[in-house]
């Protein structure tokens, strides 16, 4: 596997069951004719032949009927039958509408607004006067999203407004409301604790549906109305409080229906959060959620699930099993069942690589080798996941088969801060950045050079956010490495605490420090891969997405200004219209250059292996 064979990729994206469970309707990322294209298929779960819907989608949903499926196509909602046939634009908001939901004889939708809070006057400037003005994935929030009543033949009637923002938009089964995820309060800037709120679609005042300490991130509906939501046990949670799946009813204190696993849940998006995943040793486990909670697949098949949804019974996933790097569509009940090949086409075409999983102290540990490897010692590269809060999952990810295939050892640490073991797992990092985590991937190298599988004198780190961070700490404490790509990394906290989208918030939650008091900042700054940059000698390429607001530009070039000032071995690359998931979501001939820009490097410095 070559960077360019990333032009045949298949990634199935976003998933839909139809209410009586006979259809499952699903997104598939391809490239036609040299450009990318998300097209819609439809899928009999009960096995049989897909369908193509529509040759550029997102968000499928079925109708209540099962016999329509909307989508979003160029930001509105279009409408076509299941059975074929043309499709009907609903929508056309100037601004677009970024979420809908079917109702009985419409839509309700969310749609940015035309005037802005932001924009002053004619666009001459923007005034900000919050801190959420911009998010990583989305850019610049500068029209706040709302509610509106979609009906055949009226005009669209607004139901909520406001100088906020409006997401993951459910009807309710009464049939007489929607609820949406929000935090209208003023000054909620400051202190967000986003909840779910309800509008009647009558129109009247907003009203608040959930009551969990934590911040609300995704829920649905339960059948008698109360909310299921996924949130964190706390008010203002650190970075290892683990996400919870929550019951909660007006009235009555919030049950929570997977704290008793200390585990993350809520870990892929899916049609009901009845049905949800759990990040647990490496696996990526889809539950069902009731009185007890069910395995829908179970750890020993090394599941790996991206996307779930549900109806009549049926429930259907986006997942690889037994280590595949890329996902298929299954029906998973009423028994699990191969219902459409998609990545598993585009891999059978490679050798595939050696896969290990190792136990080296508490540190879980994936190996990646090229196909046929004897155990012969390689040159290594150390891929770090970002977070830190999450953890490699026993599938690969591509630039691992891409790193393996050229001839490398990749090796995928769960390093303390990873998710995957619980709480104090996570929590034996903390506010340490650059202390336990460093001292666990030098005990994971060690081990393997030990075994004779690694070439200590060809050691290479790599890792995007996080992992970008402990990648330039590592080279600038540490002499043992020949070679470094760090990836939208993090090099000066005490810049990032502004210049990060969330990290005025996000810093101080999570223990590392403020800019306000002399303590704050030195603590900052202890924590700074830029405070080291004297010492780094190790060749460092720096990828950089141009739109990323969650590690922005700034961070990479004061590394890079501070090492080619000082004549090191340094390049600096940006990549336009690309935001923070550089690696998945950029443009598929920036996702070919930027992977063959790091194997380039790697094999520069680290020479390549006798293979």
């Amino acid at each position: 596997m070559r960077p360019r064979d990333l032009a045949g990729d298949r990634l199935l994206t976003e998933l839909d069951v139809a209410p009586d469970g006979s259809l499952a309707a699903v997104v598939e990322r391809r490239v036609v004719r040299g450009r990318e294209r998300h097209r819609l298929l439809t899928v009999p779960t009960a096995g049989g032949r897909a369908r193509m819907i529509a040759a550029e989608a997102s968000s499928p949903r079925f109708s209540p009927d099962g016999a329509t499926l909307a989508y979003l196509y160029r930001d509105q909602v279009h409408t076509r039958p299941v059975t074929g046939g043309p499709a009907t634009r609903v929508t056309a908001f100037p601004r677009g509408v970024t979420e809908f939901a079917w109702l009985d004889g419409g839509f309700a939708v969310l749609a940015a607004d035309e005037g802005s809070p932001v924009l002053d006057g004619d666009g001459t400037a923007r005034v900000i006067r919050r801190l959420d003005w911009r998010e990583d994935g989305h850019g610049l929030r500068l029209y706040p999203t709302h509610v509106h009543l979609v009906r055949p033949g009226s005009s669209p009637v607004r139901l909520t407004e406001g100088d906020w923002w409006a997401s993951c938009l459910r009807a309710a089964p009464c049939g007489t409301k929607v609820g949406f995820i929000a935090d209208p309060r003023e000054n909620a800037d400051l202190d967000p604790h986003p909840q779910v709120y309800e509008v009647p679609l009558a129109g009247g005042p907003v009203a608040r549906a959930s009551w969990v300490d934590g911040p609300v991130s995704r829920f649905s509906y339960d059948p008698d109305g109360g909310v299921v939501c996924v949130a964190p046990p706390s008010r203002r949670p650190d970075d290892f409080e683990n996400e919870q799946l929550w019951l909660t009813r007006p009235g009555q204190p919030a049950i929570s229906l997977t704290g008793h696993l200390d585990r993350f849940a809520g870990q892929a998006p899916t049609s009901d959060e009845r049905f949800t995943v759990v990040c647990d040793n490496g696996r990526e486990i889809a539950y069902r959620v009731g009185e007890q909670l069910t395995e829908l697949t179970p750890p020993a098949l090394d599941p790996v699930v991206h996307a779930l949804a549900a109806g009549g019974g049926t429930v259907c996933a986006i997942a690889s099993f037994g280590g595949a790097a890329r996902p298929d569509l299954y029906r998973l009940a009423p028994e699990r069942e191969l219902l459409l090949r998609s990545g598993g086409t585009w891999l059978a075409g490679f050798k595939p690589p050696v896969q290990r999983e190792l136990e080296i102290g508490d540190v879980q540990v994936f190996l990646v080798a090229p196909p046929g490897w004897a155990e012969e010692p390689l040159p290594a590269v150390l891929q770090l996941h970002g977070g830190p809060a999450w953890a490699w999952p026993v599938a690969p990810d591509t630039d691992a088969l891409l790193l393996a295939a050229a001839g490398f050892l990749v090796v995928r640490p769960n390093i303390r801060g990873s998710f995957h073991r619980g709480y104090a797992f996570g929590a034996a990092l903390g506010a340490n950045w650059g202390e336990p985590d460093a001292a666990d991937c030098h005990a994971v190298l060690d081990d393997l050079i030990a075994r004779g599988w690694a070439d200590p004198a060809r050691l290479g780190c790599y890792g995007n956010s996080y992992g970008g961070f402990l990648t330039n700490w590592l080279i600038g404490t540490s002499g043992r490495f020949a070679a470094a790509v760090s990836q939208n990394g993090v090099t000066n906290q005490v810049s990032d605490f502004g210049a990060c989208d969330l990290g005025a918030v996000y810093d101080v939650d999570s223990g590392l420090g403020e800019v306000w008091t002399p303590e704050g900042v030195a603590r900052l700054w202890q924590i700074s891969p830029l405070r080291h940059v004297g010492n780094i000698r190790t060749p460092l390429l720096l990828l950089q997405g141009e739109q990323d607001l969650r590690c922005p530009p700034s961070d990479a070039e004061q590394m890079f200004v501070a090492l080619r000032r000082q004549g090191r071995t340094v390049e600096y690359v940006l990549y336009p219209d690309s935001s923070h998931s550089l690696t998945d979501t950029a443009r598929l001939d920036r996702r070919i250059d930027r992977s063959e820009r790091m194997i380039d490097w790697f094999r520069r410095y680290l020479g390549q292996s006798p293979r």
